[in-house]
């Protein structure tokens, strides 16, 4: 078993592993131990099985890092590592690949490991450019601890916007109060500690330089991870960007996806005769109109008794269920139209009863990334959020009550010459195009790739659809080349769900 500190290597068998607790950390029950030095690390082997019934092998394990850099007394909480050695035919002067992960929810790579052709289509193309690094997020999934919450308590689904936020406001205190108890200092839990994780698992691993590839919260992480590290990074892969000052998503950005998406069904072959007059985007805007003059009671089966229930729908809930996979908008859009409000009542039932309140460590990146008074203002004046809601509304209604806010210069865009490739899709609800549009004059040696019809996975979604493309991506990790890149690649015509 091998642990590295500082570059320097060491033994620590399974039982001394096993004795380790990360500690540092006071309140109840804590188990006594020795806390691992902070830059240290724990790798061990992993065999994951193949398709056809061989083995690969990765390094698997924990770096040991600092809950909060800034007190010298910090407790040390562990990220997860997994390392994929190179083929023989990589240059060895490439620098390792780090893939930066998005939510902020990554639960790790052992679920995805055990499913047979994940290692096949989404690692072993990659070593033929250099080593392959994955490092998981502080305090959320394989990393330890999990700063795992309890759910809000379940409100009627009757209940006020007052009644609701309180219900997860006292969630929160509840989960803080835990890891508070606990000695766990979560004000460490920024984007700006976890740029800082990779950089000790770099160190740790002996690399002068890296590359990264991150998406939606992983391109956040990768561009504060540039910014913070200038000399760091040699070159980037970054798709459906979230840039410093972009955690929240503009309604306008998210309603011109649902515009391309729309335009796209309007004359679908497969969908004929079933359009609405003006469009299925006009016919959602006409349906959240009237539910806005006047909400509609809606009958539904309670999921729980299975006895009819009545639920108000008003227009608050569709703008919650308008952000659809692009394959289902129009079967749920047309569902709309002709009166058939059951989708968005069993949403408005399933939030109240049973929200999903997620990890300390989701909001406190995310709120700490938060935006500038200037973005806010935009987006409040946004008539695009008349259709589409408020986008992120975990964190606009939960940020008061997470303080982890790291300051309007935190949030300033900053301008790059690192080689960076965007591959960014026209149909992404989630990180709009708009984004990208919005960063890549900072990027001053960019190539955007506009993946036409490409969702917030355009990247996979291109890469699995066109093996060149994929081919094209690992030739840039290798040698940094990005000539042979597209300026545009349309994905093949989609299959839609009809009604």
């Amino acid at each position: 078993m091998l642990i590295q500190t500082n570059g320097r290597s060491g033994t620590l068998s399974l039982l001394a592993l096993a004795a380790i607790v990360i500690s540092g950390c006071g309140g109840t029950g804590m188990a006594v131990g020795h806390s691992p030095q902070p830059g240290s690390m724990f790798l061990y082997p992993e065999r994951i099985l193949l398709e056809d019934g061989g083995f690969a092998t990765a390094e698997r394990g924990m770096i040991f890092v600092p809950a909060n850099r800034s007190d010298p007394t910090s407790a040390v909480i562990g990220v997860e590592v997994y390392r994929f050695r190179a083929s023989e035919t990589a240059d060895p002067s490439a620098p390792p690949l780090f893939r930066l992960f998005g939510g902020p929810n990554f639960q790790g790579l052992e679920g995805e490991l055990s499913s047979l052709g994940y290692y096949e289509t989404q690692i072993k193309p990659f070593l033929d450019a250099a080593d392959f690094v994955v490092v998981g997020q502080r305090g959320i999934g394989s990393s330890k601890p999990t700063t795992l919450c309890e759910d809000p308590d379940p409100v009627s689904v009757d209940a006020t916007e007052g009644e609701w936020i309180a219900a997860q406001h006292e969630a929160a205190r509840r989960c803080q109060s835990f890891w508070q108890e606990w000695g766990l200092d979560l004000s460490g839990f920024t984007v700006l500690e976890a740029a800082a994780d990779v950089n000790d698992v770099r160190l740790a691993l002996g690399y002068d330089k890296i590359q990264i590839w991150g998406g939606s919260f992983g391109s956040h992480w990768g561009m504060i991870l540039m910014r913070e590290y200038p000399d760091l990074v040699q070159r980037a892969v970054l798709r459906g960007l979230e840039g410093p000052d972009q955690t929240y998503d503009t309604p306008t950005g998210v309603l011109n996806a649902l515009a391309a998406i729309g335009a796209a069904a309007d004359t679908a072959q497969a969908l004929r005769g079933m359009i609405p007059e003006g469009g299925l985007l006009n016919a959602f805007k006409a349906v959240v109109e009237r539910l806005e003059d006047k909400p509609e009671r809606v009958t539904i089966q309670d999921p729980e008794t299975g006895q009819p229930m009545e639920v108000t729908v008003d227009a608050d809930a569709l703008r919650d269920i308008a952000v659809t996979p692009a394959p289902e908008w129009p079967a749920r859009v047309l569902a709309l139209h002709r009166g058939d409000l059951s989708a968005a009542a069993r949403r408005v039932v399933n939030s109240r009863r049973r929200p999903d309140y997620r990890t300390a460590s989701f909001f406190m990146l995310d709120c700490g990334s938060g935006i500038t008074p200037e973005r806010d203002a935009r987006y409040q004046a946004d008539t695009a959020a008349a259709y589409v809601g408020v986008r992120d509304w975990r964190l606009r209604s939960n940020c008061e009550a997470w303080p982890s806010d790291l300051g309007n210069e935190f949030r300033q865009d900053f301008e790059t010459d690192i080689p960076i490739v965007i591959v960014h899709g026209n149909w992404d609800t989630s990180t709009p195009l708009e984004n990208a549009l919005e960063l890549e004059p900072y990027f001053t040696n960019s190539k955007l790739v506009l993946v036409e019809h490409g969702a917030h996975g355009a990247l996979w979604q291109a890469m699995d659809a066109f093996p060149s493309f994929k081919r094209q991506i690992v030739e840039f990790f290798a040698t940094g080349d990005m000539t042979n890149l597209p300026d545009t690649v349309t994905m093949p015509p989609i299959e839609w769900r009809l009604p």
